[in-house]
């Protein structure tokens, strides 16, 4: 265990913040000149340009010049009309009858055509899951190892990028903070080797955009869950995207909005612990499900509501204050109903779209750090709560 002092955001937040400028720089720099070797010479006594004589009449000198405005113009115009559109604002989790079961080409077009329809421009597909072993799982119940499945990962990425190139396509990896005894790993330094290490194939091998690390459970002020981010970070380098699963804050105190039976200590982040996991990363999926109202104990949707606005809120402030560029993503729950977590009387689409929608409001000039919503999960989404989703949020 790390038994060096916690961090304080501001160190971090200025290499954050450097990280950010560096990438902006990046993308806008101009291609550099050509260097002098690279350069066409015209040799000594060799082909020689003849001498352009221009017209002494300035009405053709005028008549020259009016051209070349229209030309520069013309090229202008045709290269706004090529810039990247912006990206989609909203997110998906994606499972592993696309990344595993080979779909057809027909199949991934009609995902792509889905996901431009809805506004989806972040996808979040399934890779593997860290067996106690520190070996990679090709399945979330363990029943094999990834290298079975790998080609099928490599296959999907490159039909999805076909299909969707101007997507955000993130390599899901699947962490639990403690080993199937109950022993917590996340400060070992071969764990963190390990999700370093798989992160880096991710990106590099299999060519995902960048790595979506969904670590469970992570309790407040975990400095073993902060150790594996700053191990990926430092191996990836500043220019990887790194998005990050959270957790909601299921319990917190002393607030105005309903809260589940059952009050688990370290379920709420507090602001700091919020800001050290931003500094580490791009992007944050708030997982604002499976908050334990139910029906059964006497809640409603708009008791969800309530609790829904306050995650939005809350992570909004925290966030925000760092001005580090990293985005939140709110998660809206599709599943069916998993007792005593998740109740879909109470938690819906339109509950959760109504409780973000009030957050946002309350957040203020904060709600400018979430980017969109990211619905968990793409294989427990039907139709009619497709449709739902369109009406309610991307066409309201």
């Amino acid at each position: 265990m790390d038994n060096t002092p916690p961090e304080s955001p501001e160190p971090r937040r200025s290499r954050a913040r450097e990280r950010q400028e560096r990438r902006k720089q990046r993308q806008q720099a101009p291609a550099p000149a050509p260097s002098r070797s690279h350069r066409q010479i015209a040799p000594a006594g060799g082909f020689k340009m003849p001498e352009i004589h221009l017209p002494t009449d300035r009405r053709i000198l005028y008549g020259i010049g009016g051209l070349l405005v229209i030309l520069v113009v013309i090229l202008a115009l045709g290269r706004f009309k090529n810039d990247d559109s912006p990206l989609p604002p909203n997110a998906l989790w994606l499972g592993t009858e696309w990344t595993y079961e080979e779909p057809d080409e027909a199949g991934v077009q009609a995902l792509a055509a889905r996901l431009r329809e809805n506004q989806i421009g972040t996808v979040y597909a399934w890779v593997s899951w860290l067996k106690d072993d520190e070996t990679w799982a090709g399945r979330r119940d363990l029943t094999n190892n990834f290298s079975e499945v790998e080609t099928q990962v490599k296959t999907f990425v490159q039909q999805f990028k076909a299909a969707y190139p101007e997507a955000q396509l993130f390599g899901w990896l699947g962490v639990a903070s403690n080993k199937s005894d109950g022993t917590e790993r996340l400060s070992e330094s071969t764990v963190q080797q390990a999700v370093s290490d798989m992160s880096q194939r991710v990106i590099d091998e299999f060519g995902f955009d960048g790595v979506f690390l969904n670590v469970e459970p992570v309790w407040n002020g975990d400095e073993g869950f902060l150790d594996v981010l700053r191990k990926a970070r430092a191996d990836l380098g500043d220019a990887a995207l790194i998005a990050v699963a959270v957790p909601p804050d299921w319990s917190p105190l002393g607030v105005d909005i309903p809260v589940p039976p059952l009050i688990v200590p370290g379920t709420v982040w507090d602001e700091e612990y919020k800001q050290r996991v931003a500094l580490l990363t791009d992007q944050m999926a708030v997982m604002a499900y499976n908050s334990g109202l139910t029906s059964t104990a006497s809640f409603t949707a708009a008791d969800y509501e309530l609790w829904m606005a306050y995650q939005v809120k809350t992570f909004a402030e925290a966030v925000n204050l760092l001005d580090t560029g990293t985005t939140i993503f709110i998660g809206i729950p599709t599943y069916p109903a998993e007792l005593p977590g998740h109740d879909p009387v109470v938690e819906n689409i339109g509950s959760a779209i109504r409780g973000i929608r009030t957050g946002l409001q309350e957040a203020g000039d904060a709600a400018a750090a979430v980017r969109g919503v990211a619905i968990y999960a793409d294989w427990t989404t039907d139709d009619t709560e497709w449709a739902q989703f369109k009406t309610l949020w991307v066409t309201p």
